[in-house]
């Protein structure tokens, strides 16, 4: 992987194809899950809304079953899908009221970018090398999906400090002779620090275009 550099057509990674599918299968499982324990989908009062937009709707994420059902929209259960819909106060009835008229419009959102980003991810040939471009309208949206993919591999690694964070360098470098029992967690670490390099070089390359006062990312 080669983190984002700026060109004339946006922003521009290199990423290997199997990078690009298991960005895209993770993104599509966040979706999942705040479809699942978010209420995306619904209303305000807990109906059904109206679909996404083609652009976001052009790939959906796998098990994807459409608006959640009329019903109350409960705070999740999945601590990772917490950290991506947090409690907005200490106070548990303030917290529950403005869940209600916030949290299924949130999750919204935040599944229209992260279907985005897969879709963008495994658009034309995903199985063969090719720059992934992401064009400088869209790239704050990309941005906020890779930091919520970003903040369920954390939860899920049970990440809470950045001396936690740069300790996984470390621990990624030791891990040289296979260890079957250390696969998954190296699998997790390993997508991690790579979600967290293309996050955090397309941030840089936004902040860069609008301190040499280019174009606004996102407009």
């Amino acid at each position: 992987m080669t983190p984002f550099g700026a060109g004339p057509l946006g922003y521009v990674a290199e990423l290997e194809p199997s990078e690009r599918i298991v960005l895209a299968q993770l993104a599509g499982d966040v979706a999942q899950m705040l479809q699942d324990q978010g209420g995306a989908g619904r209303g305000r009062d807990g109906g059904p809304v109206g679909d996404l937009d083609d652009a976001d709707t052009a790939w959906v994420p796998p098990g994807w079953n459409g608006p959640a059902p009329d019903a109350a929209t409960p705070a999740p259960r999945d601590p990772a899908v917490r950290r991506l819909l947090p409690d907005a106060s200490t106070d548990a009835g303030v917290a529950a009221e403005f869940r209600r008229f916030t949290q299924a419009e949130l999750a919204d959102e935040k599944v229209g970018r992260l279907v985005l980003l897969a879709q963008m991810l495994v658009d034309g040939e995903p199985a063969t090398a090719a720059p992934f471009v992401v064009a400088r309208d869209v790239a704050q949206r990309v941005a906020a999906a890779l930091t919520d993919v970003r903040l369920v591999l954390a939860q899920r690694l049970e990440l809470e400090t950045d001396e936690q964070v740069e300790d996984l360098y470390d621990e990624l470098a030791a891990q040289d002779v296979p260890d079957d029992d250390a696969g998954p967690r190296r699998f997790l670490v390993s997508v991690f620090l790579l979600t967290g390099l293309l996050q955090e070089s397309l941030v840089e390359e936004m902040l860069t275009d609008l301190r040499s006062g280019g174009v606004t990312p996102g407009e």
